[in-house]
């Protein structure tokens, strides 16, 4: 599950999960821009916090672009 969806589904804000991360909003909003990409150590917290909802796979899945609509 991409992160933009997990807080969708739980309707946390970008502050209140960046909180629970200890991280800052604006790294969370890079984050789901995809202008950055995790680290390892954030990939593993961010999978805590969900509990494994958003896994390392899913990372990946974004940043070639799995799951965006594509226009042929």
């Amino acid at each position: 599950m991409f992160l933009s969806d997990f807080l969708k589904m739980t309707g946390l804000s970008q502050k209140e999960f960046a909180a629970r991360c200890e991280l800052s909003q604006a790294a969370i909003s890079r984050l789901l821009k995809g202008q950055r990409y995790p680290q390892p150590e954030t990939i593993h917290t961010i999978m805590l916090v969900t509990d494994g909802h958003v896994r390392a796979e899913d990372w990946f899945r974004q940043a070639i672009g799995e799951g965006n609509e594509r226009v042929s």
